[in-house]
């Protein structure tokens, strides 16, 4: 049984960042983003006593999380892969700010084009995409969280990979710089060689590394912390 004061802030430090992370991936709009991850928390927080620990805790928690989550991405819009190319054949992006800062700017346009991606898949299968390669989880624990057959979980997430790498391979200056580099902020990201930066990830071959290097390099808000205060203050 989880006690209240104690363990409050021991499962934020523990899943804050990965709750933030799962809302902000699927849902664009960072406000509502924001109120999502919050409202997942209160959920976690108003069912800890009904934890009788018959499952894993992780599972118990991310299972709260998809449902509130997916309840705040229902109208999240599936993008077909010709909208994703129309939208990258926009006009180019221009940076207005200083040069000390640009670095981080451009990162911050790449992880929102990371997000703006993945809505190539539809809520279900950006939440397995995201539970798999972003957060690691095993695909037995992603099927007892999505409440699916394993076997349906690794199609799933074997389908969503390849149609987001073989995107990425054609357009992206990161993912493939011998692409033909149709990004938004390719003048941007080469202007200040971000590609050399991530030449490793590139070595590793897989999606997923450069997913999980934007979720280190650029932490979520915490967008629980005042919400947390609040409650243990209460």
């Amino acid at each position: 049984m989880l006690t209240m004061e104690t363990d409050l802030k021991k499962l934020v430090d523990q899943y804050g960042v990965m709750i933030s992370s799962i809302s902000h991936r699927m849902i664009r709009n960072k406000d509502l983003a924001k109120e999502a991850a919050q409202e997942a928390w209160y959920e976690i927080f108003k069912s800890l006593h009904s934890f009788k620990g018959n499952s894993e805790l992780s599972t118990w928690i991310y299972t709260i999380a998809k449902r509130t989550i997916l309840r705040y991405s229902k109208d999240e819009k599936v993008w077909t892969m010709m909208e994703l190319k129309d939208f990258r054949a926009l006009p180019d992006i221009e940076y207005l700010g200083d040069e000390e800062n640009k670095k981080e700017w451009i990162k911050e346009q790449c992880d929102c084009c990371l997000t703006a991606l993945s809505h190539c898949l539809n809520n279900d299968a950006r939440l397995i995409f995201i539970f798999r390669e972003t957060i690691g989880l095993s695909y037995k624990q992603i099927s007892e969280i999505m409440e699916m057959k394993e076997d349906n979980i690794r199609q799933i997430s074997s389908r969503s990979l390849r149609k987001i790498s073989s995107f990425m391979n054609d357009t992206c200056p990161l993912y493939n710089p011998e692409g033909t580099c149709k990004c938004r902020i390719c003048k941007q990201v080469l202007s200040i060689n971000l590609d050399k930066e991530y030449s490793s990830v590139r070595k590793m071959v897989r999606l997923v590394n450069l997913f999980q290097k934007f979720e280190k390099e650029l932490p979520r808000k915490n967008y629980w912390e005042k919400f947390l205060n609040q409650l243990v203050t209460n």
